[in-house]
């Protein structure tokens, strides 16, 4: 069980750098500071990284340790 909890917690640590590096190049290439319009497309786009994220996350869990 001990186990299980390294690799999924090792599976989350890795797969958190590529999103890291999604959203700051959606934040540089958007600016969402220069207005409001763009500040609620960055903000709209974020939460649908994250959404997209935590589901093959999720997925890939699920997939790794189908009894977990």
């Amino acid at each position: 069980m001990k186990w299980k909890a390294l690799v999924i917690l090792l599976i989350i640590i890795v797969s958190l750098f590529p999103v890291y590096l999604l959203y700051k190049y959606i934040q540089k290439k958007m600016r969402p500071k220069e207005s409001m319009r763009r500040f609620l497309l960055w903000l709209l786009a974020s939460f649908a990284l994250i959404f997209a994220y935590t589901f093959l996350l999720v997925f890939l869990v699920k997939l790794a340790f189908p009894g977990a």
